[in-house]
């Protein structure tokens, strides 16, 4: 497949950014279709792109032959339903994180693929990130031994809305899950027992709907690799997504609050600018996500990030989550005899 037509249905921040990469940043693609249920929203994007389609009804974006494939970037509760509408139409699917609130949906999702194979990509974008690449390059190549241990910390500006809240699955699901996926990717390995702890502190607004502002999840994992995770609301200061690996030959350093060369010197002293929303952090990584969908598609390979990588994030997220609940750590084979 010389180019590979997409459609992208949602176009908040995230749905945007994909969007404007798959329209001038990523070789082979060619963007032909939007959706986005906001008139507004969809008027001002189609306005600037004014040979590309807008839909006001994602289902007549699905249905449109001139489409290949599709971008889902839309509310989270929404994610499981287009993912099944995709996969029963015949196209090539990227879905953002996750895929579903509710651990059960993902799971159907993740056998219809068995039984209608599609190819999916899933958005764990700090895979994509060229400091983690690096850094897992530099495991596999045996640069620094081979891999121990992990420590992780997303720590957030401040709490979303909270209507989002509401409809995000919670802190775990909607932000640790990424320090999930990438303890899974470093460690080569699957987690075979969870013990966190979390509380809501600054936002108590979010224990009223059964959420939290703070974690600190240990994971230890089949082969002995043990992960320690943080995930905050609380850092007032910026963005903060750090990640830190100890080997057996070394260690490994990925990434940084502050924004390089930028000092500030003043009477009142000295300052950094710090970074201050993923976008900003995370913008090679998502160009180099869309780009590896794209290839993949035009080679048959399968993607980088799968359903199953999906699932399995999502069922340590259970896990988590009814750790904290009931003060003691559980054994990921108690959640795997549920039936999940």
């Amino acid at each position: 497949m010389e180019s590979v037509r997409c459609g992208v249905i949602g176009l908040g921040r995230l749905g945007t950014r994909h969007a404007e990469n798959l329209a001038a940043a990523v070789p082979h693609a060619q963007l032909v279709a939007v959706s986005d249920s906001q008139p507004g929203v969809l008027g001002a994007f189609t306005a600037a792109h004014p040979t590309v389609k807008g839909y006001l009804d994602y289902h007549t974006l699905l249905a449109d032959d001139d489409v290949d494939a599709v971008v889902i970037a839309s509310s989270t509760h929404m994610h499981a339903t287009m993912a099944t509408e995709a996969i029963e139409a015949g196209k090539a699917i990227f879905c953002e994180k996750p895929i579903s609130i509710d651990l059960d949906k993902t799971i159907e999702v993740q056998q219809l693929l068995r039984a209608k194979p599609t190819l999916f990509q899933l958005g764990f974008m700090r895979r994509f990130d060229p400091a983690y690449l690096n850094a897992k390059g530099q495991i596999e190549a045996g640069t620094v031994g081979r891999a121990i241990s992990l420590r992780s910390i997303s720590r957030d500006p401040g709490a979303p809305p909270i209507e989002f809240a509401k409809a995000s699955g919670g802190l775990v699901v909607d932000l640790s899950i990424h320090d999930i996926d990438l303890a899974r990717w470093f460690a080569h390995s699957e987690v075979s027992e969870v013990y966190a702890k979390g509380s809501s502190i600054r936002y108590p607004e979010l224990a009223q709907i059964g959420d939290i502002d703070h974690v600190e999840a240990i994971l230890t994992f089949e082969n002995g690799f043990v992960a320690s995770l943080e995930g905050s609301r609380n850092s007032q200061y910026g963005y903060d997504v750090r990640t830190e690996v100890v080997c057996t030959d070394g260690a490994l350093f990925i990434g940084e609050l502050e924004r390089p060369h930028l000092s500030t010197w003043t009477r009142e002293g000295l300052g950094r600018s710090t970074i201050q929303g993923f976008l900003e952090r995370f913008e090679d990584a998502y160009l180099g996500e869309m780009n590896a969908f794209v290839q993949a598609i035009r080679t048959g390979l399968q993607p980088a990030v799968t359903v199953d990588d999906g699932v399995q994030a999502q069922l340590v997220a259970t896990a988590i989550n009814r750790s904290m609940r009931c003060g003691a750590p559980i054994r990921m084979s108690d959640i795997l005899e549920e039936g999940w």
